[in-house]
């Protein structure tokens, strides 16, 4: 079981370098994929909050009771939990991120237009379920893609405190947004772009990581690069030709 167990963890380093340099530091802060793990982000964070925030407000809108707006802001958060645990499993056994980031946003974006554009409670309230629904898993799959795309346990660690750290920033804005009861338009519009923000920056970033894993794949054939070799590139990080991005 021990030599399962360092198995695995050699193979989940890629036989990078674990030691604490700075180096990795300032590859975390200057590789500008960082920052677009952070937009990416960010664009879920804001309607995440927002949801997390206002949702008994939203419902309460709708014509519930306030007690009742309470207990009715329960189903979107167990959807949202259990749709979660199914993109989780699926992510992880496809090995895809940016696809179920894409999936998610889509679902969510649904949800809020149904908020934006019905007047009456029903579909509002499937709008709120499928925002929180849709949403949710994002949350997971992002921080699972940023730190599988960054190479070294110095700059992984590095990177998942920017994106965490720089992202919840969002949680600000969304505790400004919602301001015009009942039909809440500048809220509900303000999520609708950033998850459409969102969702062109995961497409943007799938296509680079392919182009970069095809750059790599062609430089290990030019250059006869093989797992051999793999502690000779230990201290570069995900720039590494034998590392390969998740997409």
């Amino acid at each position: 079981m021990g030599l399962y167990i360092i198995d695995v963890l050699k193979h989940d380093s890629n036989s990078l370098s674990s030691l604490f340099d700075t180096q990795f530091v300032w590859q975390a802060m200057q590789d500008y994929k960082t920052y677009v793990q952070i937009l990416i982000y960010l664009g879920l964070l804001i309607p995440g909050y927002a949801i997390a925030l206002f949702s008994p407000t939203i419902i309460n809108e709708l014509g519930y009771s306030a007690a009742n707006a309470q207990l009715l802001s329960v189903p979107p958060f167990v959807a949202g939990a259990i749709a979660t645990i199914i993109v989780g499993i699926h992510s992880d056994k496809h090995n895809l991120r940016g696809p179920y980031i894409i999936g998610g946003a889509v679902v969510s974006l649904v949800g809020y237009i149904l908020l934006y554009c019905s007047v009456q409670a029903g579909p509002s309230y499937v709008g709120v379920c499928l925002a929180a629904a849709g949403n949710y898993p994002t949350v997971a799959v992002i921080l699972a893609w940023a730190g599988s795309n960054a190479g070294g346990d110095l700059k992984r660690g590095v990177v998942l405190a920017m994106v965490i750290g720089i992202s919840n920033l969002g949680g600000v804005c969304s505790s400004f947004i919602y301001i015009d009861p009942p039909r809440f338009h500048i809220g509900h519009g303000t999520n609708m772009g950033f998850l459409s923000l969102s969702i062109i920056i995961c497409i943007f970033a799938m296509g680079n990581y392919d182009r970069l894993n095809r750059k790599k794949e062609a430089q290990c054939l030019a250059e006869n690069i093989g797992d051999d070799r793999r502690y000779e590139f230990k201290d570069m990080g995900d720039a590494s030709p034998l590392f390969r991005y998740t997409i």
